[in-house]
């Protein structure tokens, strides 16, 4: 029987986890730019799901002591990295006004 590697599947949730907190923050994208009322409340929605997604999972490997230790460090990085587009496109107000001529 082979012995379980619990890394590796810990790191196989986080995969998965990663792919769909990225597959939010397209969703959210698409919604901000096509506009439009039911889509401003999914803009909203998939926002504060990818956010809060990635920051529940930040503080999961913090918990587990996998937040500071070298082989974890590309999961800490892609969920801050989501978690900075959110809110750097939040406040650039994505997608911005045409410029007037």
């Amino acid at each position: 029987m082979a012995k379980r590697n619990r890394y590796r599947e810990m790191e196989s949730l986080m995969t998965k986890i990663i792919l769909g907190d990225a597959l939010v923050f397209v969703l959210y994208l698409v919604c901000a730019g096509l506009g439009g009322d039911i889509l401003s409340v999914l803009k909203v929605v998939t926002a504060i799901i990818a956010i809060f997604g990635s920051l529940l999972c930040v503080g999961w490997l913090y918990l587990t002591g996998e937040f500071s230790r070298r082989r974890s460090l590309w999961m800490v990085t892609a969920f801050i990295s989501i978690v900075i587009c959110v809110v750097i496109s939040i406040l650039l107000n994505y997608p911005c006004p045409a410029p007037t001529a």
